[in-house]
């Protein structure tokens, strides 16, 4: 089947891949001038990517104009960025362009109903909107296009995995027929029927923005017991939440010990609920309160960094193991380790330098996003030079402090329980327990 996609960003080439691993003719259409680079730089985009381009380029055509595109194929993906508005919405302003270039073929094209898939995230009645600005231009809704909401349920890093074995499969519809094309669509990819979740255009568009809030919900109240813990002798937050986890009704899923969420996804669909409570009379109270507890985890970091720089008396550096806001990607922009940095700063904590150790980091990308940051590529000179570690994102190799050889006291900030041992003169700091 001839299928195209518009939009080769962090998601849309994955993407792309992903369906032409499934036998499909994928024709791609960004206005990016210089995609041949972007795939020479697959590996930094996506784990996995490389590996699906050498299999599979042969199924991906790059197109100069949309209007190639609509000529070929029967559906389109729309995969483009919905940047946050400052009211916490979504801006649909560059689906509503690719719309524009759409709409161009389809006069060529009439009759054909071509199927227009939107998989980026989009506040509750934009599709309903898209249907409309289609209509405004003299097309038939369910004749010449029909609208689709299919959003991505992946995470960056596992976007891949994500797309081959998905919790859900979400199709919002507004027609029974293009419901049945979609379906069929999904079917001959995935096995189990029952990834298929119908829904309409509405419905579809809560239930993205909703599922991030639960979880990010989770995470605060995680967080919660955790800073509880903090201020209670002999109590550890790691057991009680696995407690609270073990109940079939909550289960383990992000019942952790950890730092802020942080990313691109999180923090902007907590706010987007929050806007389109406040837009239909409801009080967002569970998303504000749940941003409220993610805003108080850096001040948890600084506070037992205050300890510890009153209790050795001198200047420190601190070292930040993890930049990037999870492992197995490159972005650094709304990170808790960025989020952390502006936090010391504007504690004004007198530290001696910060310095970063991330294998997913480049020293450009360091520098570009802060040049007073010291960075290591080499994990024993960054242990060398640095009197507390604080452990940005989980995952980490114990062996990495284990053969620590020096009489200089270490500290390390173990934010995600991820060290087992305590070994002299390491001093280990962990989160969700009372430390002095």
């Amino acid at each position: 089947m001839n299928i195209s996609v518009v939009g080769l960003g962090r998601l849309g080439l994955p993407f792309s891949f992903f369906l032409a691993s499934k036998g499909h003719k994928v024709l791609c259409f960004d206005k990016n001038l210089n995609i041949k680079e972007q795939l020479k730089q697959s590996k930094n985009i996506e784990p996995g990517l490389n590996d699906y381009i050498k299999k599979y380029k042969k199924n991906i055509f790059i197109e100069k104009k949309i209007n190639s595109l609509i000529s070929k194929t029967k559906i389109s993906f729309i995969v483009l960025p919905t940047p946050s508005n400052k009211d916490g919405s979504f801006s649909n302003s560059f689906i509503f362009k690719s719309l524009d270039e759409i709409s161009l073929s389809l006069k060529i094209k009439k009759n054909t109903n071509h199927i227009i898939v939107i998989t980026s995230t989009v506040s509750p009645g934009s599709c309903d909107l898209f249907v409309k600005y289609l209509e405004k231009k003299g097309f038939k809704n369910k004749k010449d296009f029909s609208i689709v909401y299919n959003p991505h349920f992946i995470a960056q890093g596992t976007t891949l995995k994500n797309l081959e074995k998905p919790d859900l499969v979400l199709i919002g519809t507004n027609n029974d027929k293009t419901k049945k094309k979609i379906n069929d669509f999904y079917k001959k990819i995935y096995k189990k029927k029952s990834l298929l979740k119908n829904t309409n255009f509405k419905e579809g568009e809560i239930s993205k923005i909703a599922i991030n809030c639960y979880i990010t919900t989770k995470i605060s109240f995680s967080n919660y017991i955790s800073e509880l813990s903090e201020t209670t002798k002999n109590v550890d937050a790691k057991i009680i939440l696995d407690v609270i986890g073990q109940d079939k009704r909550i289960n383990h899923s992000y019942m952790k010990v950890g730092t802020k969420f942080s990313g691109p996804c999180f923090p902007r669909d907590n706010l987007a609920l929050i806007n389109f409570s406040k837009k239909s009379n409801i009080s967002p109270l569970i998303p504000i309160s749940t941003n409220k507890i993610n805003s108080k985890q850096s001040v948890r970091i600084i506070k037992n960094l205050k300890k510890v720089i009153k209790k050795e008396k001198k200047l420190l550096n601190v070292g930040l193991f993890g930049l990037t806001y999870k492992p197995d990607t490159n972005l650094i922009l709304g990170s808790q380790g960025a989020s952390l940095i502006y936090e010391i700063k504007k504690s004004k904590i007198n530290i001696k330098k910060i310095n970063i150790f991330d294998k997913f980091l480049t020293y450009n990308e360091v520098k570009k996003f802060n040049k007073d940051l010291s960075f290591y590529e080499n994990k024993k000179n960054f242990v060398k030079n640095s009197d507390i570690i604080i452990i940005m994102y989980p995952g980490l190799d114990e062996k990495f402090f284990k053969n620590y050889k020096s009489k200089k006291r270490l500290y390390i900030f173990d934010c995600w329980r991820s060290i087992s041992y305590k070994k002299k003169p390491i001093e280990l700091i962990e989160f969700g327990k009372y430390y002095n």
